[in-house]
């Protein structure tokens, strides 16, 4: 991994930036700029998932200094960071609640939002505490691939020991706010010495004396864990089986999209208007779009994946085991759902019969997730929430779903990503180890997530 920090950019970065905003010390524009670097790669924060902040003193009431803690707003990715984006938190507060105990997400949005030392309209991460409590000036959280590919996975904490040795602690995964900072920031007192803490089923969080340290420091432990993984015995997977050429894949898809796009919103508009009995007694037979009327089918895009590395894992005979394991991190269900749904059916089928068997298929997966949303106590889950995000076809690729065209493209690139995280834990002889089932909705129906939500 490439670090691309350099001074004269970050210079011209502070200056551009120092204009609109006179009176923020130079620290918290270096890491917002370092916020912005972070966030520009995908194999280190996916669409610019996780957190950066900075402690600094500031003056408040009259003068007076005061301890502050500049950490990034929830629903803010880093890749389109600017400095507006950190909201200044009272630091004494926050560290205040380690000894409090936990609080639930409407108390810490409350204290949050009331310890604001500059109003901004924004809420700030539900990771702030493990900010506030980590010891160091400068903080950083992303979810590198290479890290993730070591510790997802039967003894990964083992493995990641015979990696970075005492450099590293690691700690299992634990629910976001509280339970994450007291996590986190135990670990790293505990293990005196160490650079950073990961957390399995999460990401890492390093931290420094500054921006550009604790921007170092993450990309020398991605490099590390990368030349570790290269070092490890290869088993290539099972050789694929009539991998469909890209091009074929291009022209089966453009048969294939309209039927599926039909399917997903005569099924979005039946749970839109909680028309149960009209989508459990609606005929499987009947040829698509002929009962479908008021389906807005300009509320669902599509967006195909049929890179040579993902058509050939679908071909692998080890393929489907690897891709419809359960996640690996919270953000997966948030962004495509808990398993992707494999159809099997020839495309040079009848229409008709494409059309029955995507329509029953998604039925049988909305059905599905409902059953796990009422397992874990989620009720009131919007319509979209229960459609599949990703249909895999062997001979098309993997068709991606979403209410925008970038949201489509998003549950694309959050498919290849986690294909490729499994699949080099086959490939390097590890037995892949999903997030704990009770933390699979960890992110996605908490209130304190709505803004993250919102703001994707």
């Amino acid at each position: 991994m490439v670090n691309h920090w350099n001074d004269a950019s970050e210079q011209g970065y502070a200056s551009r930036h120092s204009i609109r905003h006179p009176r923020l010390e130079r620290g918290i524009l270096r890491q917002a700029y370092a916020t912005t670097l972070l966030g520009a790669d995908n194999d280190l924060a996916m669409h610019g998932g996780g957190n950066t902040s900075i402690k600094t003193a500031i003056a408040y009431g009259g003068g007076n200094e005061k301890r502050a803690l500049y950490v990034k707003a929830t629903g803010t990715p880093l890749g389109a960071f600017l400095p507006e984006h950190f909201v200044a938190m009272d630091l004494e507060f926050l560290e205040g609640i380690r000894s409090g105990g936990a609080l639930d997400d409407e108390a810490m949005a409350r204290g949050f939002s009331d310890h604001q030392l500059a109003q901004s309209g924004r809420l700030p991460s539900i990771e702030s505490l493990m900010h506030a409590f980590i010891p160091a000036k400068a903080v950083d959280h992303t979810h590198p691939a290479a890290i993730l590919k070591i510790v997802n996975r039967v003894g990964g904490t083992e493995l990641l020991k015979e990696c970075f040795g005492g450099d590293l602690a690691v700690v299992p995964y634990a629910r976001m706010g509280y339970d994450l900072a007291m996590a986190v920031s135990g670990a790293a007192l505990e293990n005196s010495g160490c650079k950073g803490v990961v957390m399995a089923h999460h990401g890492l969080i390093v931290w420094g004396e500054g921006a550009r340290e604790a921007y170092d420091l993450t990309i020398s432990i991605v490099n590390k864990a990368e030349e570790f993984l290269s070092s490890m015995a290869s088993l290539p997977l099972s050789p694929a089986v009539g991998v469909v050429p890209e091009d074929v894949s291009v022209k089966n898809y453009e048969l294939i999209a309209p039927i599926v796009k039909e399917c997903v919103s005569q099924a979005q508009l039946l749970l839109s208007v909680g028309d149960e009995e009209s989508r459990t007694t609606q005929a499987p037979s009947e040829p698509h779009g002929a009962n479908n009327a008021g389906a807005d089918i300009d509320n669902v895009s599509l967006s195909l994946l049929n890179t040579p590395d993902v058509l050939e894992l679908i071909a692998s005979p080890d393929g489907k085991n690897i891709i419809c394991d359960p996640p690996m991190t919270p953000d997966y269900p948030m962004r495509f759902r808990i398993l992707p749904l494999w159809a099997n059916i020839s495309i040079s089928a009848d229409p008709q019969k494409i059309a029955s068997y995507i329509q029953t298929a998604v039925d049988k997966h909305v059905d599905g997730y409902k059953g796990n949303l009422k397992k874990h106590g989620v009720a009131g889950a919007p319509a979209p929430d229960l459609l599949p995000r990703a249909i895999v076809h062997p001979q098309v690729g993997v068709i991606c779903i979403g209410q925008t065209a970038a949201a489509a493209r998003m549950a694309a690139d959050f498919t290849r990503q986690a294909f490729s995280i499994r699949r080099a834990i086959a490939e390097s002889g590890g037995v892949y180890e999903s997030l704990p089932e009770e933390y699979i909705f960890d992110m996605q129906y908490r209130g304190y997530q709505k803004a993250k939500m919102e703001g994707h």
